[in-house]
């Protein structure tokens, strides 16, 4: 029996992007419903493209698709793939349906409305090596060539049909591709090229010929019943031994045979060229290397030549050329980002500097300030007062201007080491943290640096946090625990002090120390190799200073620490209170005080791409939760948000509630930890709450559980002083 599931598939696509492929792809990032996820993949390295009812492409963790109005739809994990990183797609044009083939060779097909899974080569345990290489759809049959052979998909049944194995052995081997002429299939392997007779798209026997003379190939390609072998510099037209086309210094990467000649794309690796071999055997340069670096794939459609670059991206050629923003970063995300109400700064580069800004128009990449090439950058924060971006890159300080597009260069005078964080502590002090060196301080124009005692290891420092009372504190390297310094501001004495897991030395829960955060009541919050510690400390140089280890009950009933065993790499703090808890198994979610977990999300149970959580970052004012992880960054809608000091009138939705919804109703704006009364016309009371920070969830039923009728309702707010008054009216429609 086939492993299939199939899978509902919003039509509107949860969390993508519509909007004319002539601007950026993220123009419109509307806010979501709660728990809704998004992605926030780099999608410059377009691998795939194939032309069916859309044009589709694939990233290298994502599928996007183009209709004829030029719209963009992103689709992964958030709105219904069951993978990501993408191996090949095909269309198949007899059922109208998207063929995904991913690298751990899962397979979904996409139909309409549905997603069906084909895993069989996913849980198959007869083959160590089962990678997918290429699609070849051959009328009601999907031709997959994998590591092992050829397995034939039914497309009507969704379920796997045959495998075959062109040696004639049945063993393994390594199939690259199949393509098809009217009585023949071909089929490039580890062992060349071979061909069976054909017939009703069906294979007459397994009966395979080897065909010589055609060495190092990569490709085929078919046009008018002749097939094309391409090789690294070599391009053949079966059966012909004599090459019809060949280069000197480029390697080819695909061709296609089309009415007007044979359409190739090839590279030296950073310099790209499409070029035309015209049916009368004279060649035409179509683009180069000012819109292509590496083209991987192509598809044709009338006048219109779709471009897969792995290092430019998607481009279109027609009447003009352009290259077409799928939305998101530029690079992958590196270093540290910063989130606040208004942007999300984000540090990437491996290939090129610079960085990337999320906002409500989406996102925006910078790798250029005034025709100057950005550098690499290590970290990110914005000032709270005028809201401007900083960054710092090896120990250079970076002081964007939003306004004026502009760039001061800033060189404290302080010992040189790199910066691996910055930081604006509530009184709006500037620190930075110096890998080899210690702390620099900026207060009142006047730069200060604080070196780390001479005994301390220096070497590997990456993260700090700076507490309510100007405490930083910094987890050492190396198995050092934890230093904190604490400056003579707010207590009578400046002092360094590194504490461990001895008792009265600091209490840690392991010496190896991974992360640190502040929550909202001034605790420091310290992840380790071995779960969570907190600090809640005073005068450092006369108080013992010791962590507190929380402790949970685990499945069995019994106490045991919080995560232990676990790595904690992050952890964040959202509205109310609540930690996000990042790990290399997944991101969790802690109640205020760490006494009882309430979510725990992996990539097996959510869109996250990647188990290994780097950084979390809280959006405070509607709550939405960034996971920058091992491979991409991803968000989530949260149901906290930060509180507002002063009750007005409150945001709701949805409003009014349509018969068909029957997800959660978020009151947001409210004061911090607000009771909220819902009451009907009457004054009858339906519903009460406590807000998650400054927002409240309701599920439109009343206090005994049953869904509430058509009408107007009420909301009251209660704050911490017991002043109550109304903030607003929810309609609820059920329909009929």
């Amino acid at each position: 029996m086939p492993h299939l599931t199939k899978k509902i598939f919003r039509k509107c696509f949860l969390g993508l992007c519509c909007l004319s492929i002539y601007l950026q792809a993220s123009a419109q990032t509307s806010i979501g419903p709660l728990g809704q996820w998004r992605e926030h993949y780099n999608n410059k390295s377009v691998l795939h493209v194939v032309k069916g009812d859309n044009l589709y492409g694939a990233t290298t963790n994502q599928v996007f698709s183009i209709d004829a109005k030029n719209n963009i739809q992103l689709l992964g994990k958030s709105n219904g793939l069951h993978e990501i990183e993408v191996s090949s797609i095909a269309w198949d044009p007899i059922q109208s349906q998207l063929m995904i083939a991913y690298k751990n060779s899962n397979i979904d097909l996409v139909k309409g409305d549905e997603i069906f899974t084909i895993a069989d080569i996913y849980l198959s345990k007869v083959y160590a090596n089962k990678k997918i290489n290429s699609i070849q759809i051959l009328g009601p049959w999907a031709l997959v060539s994998t590591n092992f052979g050829i397995v034939v998909v039914d497309l009507i049944k969704h379920e796997i049909k045959d495998t075959w194995f062109t040696n004639n052995t049945r063993q393994s081997i390594i199939t690259y591709q199949t393509i098809s002429t009217t009585d023949s299939l071909y089929a490039l392997t580890e062992e060349g090229l071979f061909s069976t007779a054909l017939k009703n798209n069906y294979i007459t026997s397994n009966q395979w010929k080897k065909i010589y003379g055609y060495p190092n190939l990569k490709k085929l390609s078919c046009f008018n019943n002749t097939i094309y072998a391409i090789g690294n510099k070599y391009i053949y037209q079966l059966p012909l031994i004599t090459p019809i086309y060949q280069t000197n210094n480029d390697s080819i990467n695909n061709a296609i045979a089309h009415k007007d000649g044979l359409y190739i794309i090839q590279s030296d690796g950073t310099n790209g060229s499409l070029v035309n071999l015209n049916t009368d055997n004279t060649i035409t340069k179509i683009l180069n290397k000012s819109f292509l670096a590496l083209p991987v794939d192509m598809a044709i459609d009338q006048n219109t030549i779709w471009i897969a670059d792995s290092l430019n991206g998607l481009i279109i050629k027609n009447t003009e050329t352009k290259n077409i923003n799928l939305g998101g970063p530029a690079e992958k995300i590196r270093g540290s980002s910063f989130v606040n109400s208004d942007y999300l700064l984000a540090p990437f580069g491996e290939k090129i500097g610079g960085f990337s800004s999320y906002s409500d128009a989406g996102w925006k990449n910078y790798t250029k300030i005034n025709d100057n090439n950005l550098p690499l950058l290590s970290t990110a924060c914005i000032d709270p007062i005028d809201n401007s971006w900083w960054f710092a890159s090896a120990a250079t300080i970076l002081h964007y201007n939003i306004s004026s597009n502009s760039f001061e260069t800033i060189s404290p005078n302080t010992v040189p080491g790199n910066f691996t964080q910055i930081q604006f502590s509530k009184d709006n002090t500037f620190w930075g943290l110096q890998d080899g060196q210690g702390l620099v301080q900026k207060q009142d124009n006047k730069w200060t640096s604080i070196p780390l005692p001479i005994n301390y290891l220096k070497n590997g420092l990456k993260k700090m946090v700076v507490g309510s009372q100007g405490q930083a504190w910094i987890p050492g390297p190396a198995n050092q625990g934890l230093y904190v310094y604490q400056s003579n501001k707010y207590f009578s004495t400046s002092i360094w002090k590194q504490l461990n897991t001895s008792k009265s030395s600091g209490n840690l829960p392991s010496n190896t120390v991974l992360s640190v955060a502040m929550d909202n009541a001034g605790a420091i919050w310290v992840g380790t190799d071995n779960g969570i510690g907190i600090f809640n400390c005073g005068d450092i140089s006369k108080d013992v200073c010791d962590a507190y280890i929380p402790t949970i009950k685990n499945s069995n009933g019994f106490l045991g620490l919080l995560l232990q065993r676990e790595s904690v790499n992050c952890i964040a703090v959202d509205g109310a209170n609540r930690k996000w808890v990042g790990t290399q198994n997944g991101a969790w979610l802690l109640s205020a005080d760490g006494s009882s977990i309430i979510e725990h999300f992996t990539k097996n149970n959510s869109p996250l791409p990647n188990d290994t959580i780097l950084q979390i970052l809280i959006e405070p004012s509607y709550g939405n939760v960034f996971f920058n992880t091992a491979n991409e960054m991803v968000s989530y809608r949260g149901f906290a948000t930060e509180g507002s000091s002063i009750q007005s009138e409150i945001k709701i939705f949805p409003n009014p509630v349509p018969p068909t919804y029957n997800g959660p109703i978020a009151f947001r704006s409210l004061v911090e930890n607000a009771l909220v009364k819902i009451t009907d016309i009457s004054g009858s009371l339906i519903f009460e709450t406590r807000a998650l920070g400054g927002q409240a969830i309701w599920d439109g039923k009343s206090l005994t559980g049953h869904k509430v009728a058509t009408g107007i309702y009420l909301v009251f707010v209660r704050d911490d002083m017991g002043n109550e008054k109304s903030v607003g009216k929810i309609v609820i429609t059920k329909g009929e």
